[in-house]
């Protein structure tokens, strides 16, 4: 494809307590030096899936460059999901109350 797509960037934390390690990965870019400007990619490639026209690239390090769209984006996913769950609870409940009357 001819557009031009620029990096999203997810940080990845370990949650275990003693280990500071994060992982940036940064997805779906058409460009192959699309991470060329942030410096934690300096010591890994990027690399593309087969079948597949976007790049990906990960790398380890101690921060990441956040991309405040994605945060939003997965917060809206998990209210979503919250509300999704809540839907549910109540057609469950009052199925059960009709049921039951």
């Amino acid at each position: 494809t001819g557009d031009k797509h620029e990096p999203s960037y997810y940080t990845l934390n370990s949650k275990s307590k003693g280990s500071n390690t994060t992982a940036c990965l940064a997805t779906d870019f058409s460009a192959h030096n699309a991470t060329d400007s942030e410096t934690l990619f300096n010591g890994t490639e990027a690399t593309r899936v087969n079948g597949d026209s976007y790049y990906s690239q990960v790398a380890l390090g101690d921060k990441c460059k956040n991309d405040p769209k994605i945060n939003f984006l997965s917060l809206t996913i998990l209210g979503l999901r919250i509300l999704f769950l809540k839907t549910i609870v109540f057609n469950v409940l009052m199925t059960l109350r009709l049921w039951m009357s």
